[in-house]
């Protein structure tokens, strides 16, 4: 609990380093937890879902607000590797940026939220690999959401309006 309420209290821009000045661990069992932990990360990832669909769901339930399933991809760019680097960055490859209007090298993620009467919580964040494509990778998100207690909406970029999702959604 104590990394979170640190990612927290920091606004997204701490460290790790401040994790231990909101723990009763020392900085060193922290490093160790975060390094060499076991971690079954679709028991994480589904737990954090069930949370969200059962927070937001209800609040939707309880005020008869709609609810808001929330599209986005980004990416976080890097500096290109030089051809003579040995271990390029995992992962990283070049990818189409709207904003800059050209290739831009580094990582993509696709976010989807959940949202209502003003909640917003981070359902899934998936780094994307350019083997399954984006439109797949909403699709399948999209299979996995119970069906909302009142109306629901689906807000996205204009790339993410396609036959599939809007059929996986209906």
């Amino acid at each position: 609990m104590s990394i979170l309420i640190s990612i927290f209290l920091s606004g997204y821009h701490g460290k790790t380093t401040d994790f231990a000045k909101n723990s009763f661990c020392h900085r060193t069992t922290i490093a160790h937890f975060l390094n060499s932990g076991k971690w079954d990360e679709s028991l994480l990832s589904d737990t954090l879902k069930q949370s969200v669909i059962e927070i937001i769901y209800s609040e939707a339930a309880r005020t008869g607000k709609p609810v808001f399933c929330i599209v986005d991809d980004t990416i976080a760019s890097k500096t290109k590797p030089s051809s003579r680097v040995l271990h390029p960055i995992e992962d990283a490859y070049f990818h189409q940026s709207h904003l800059k209007g050209k290739q831009d090298y580094g990582h993509q993620a696709v976010s989807v939220m959940l949202s209502c009467n003003g909640i917003v919580l981070n359902y899934a964040f998936v780094l994307y690999n350019k083997s399954i494509s984006k439109i797949d990778i909403v699709q399948d998100i999209a299979k996995e959401l119970p069906v909302p207690p009142v109306k629901s909406y689906f807000l996205c970029d204009c790339w993410y309006v396609s036959e599939k999702i809007i059929n996986t959604f209906a």
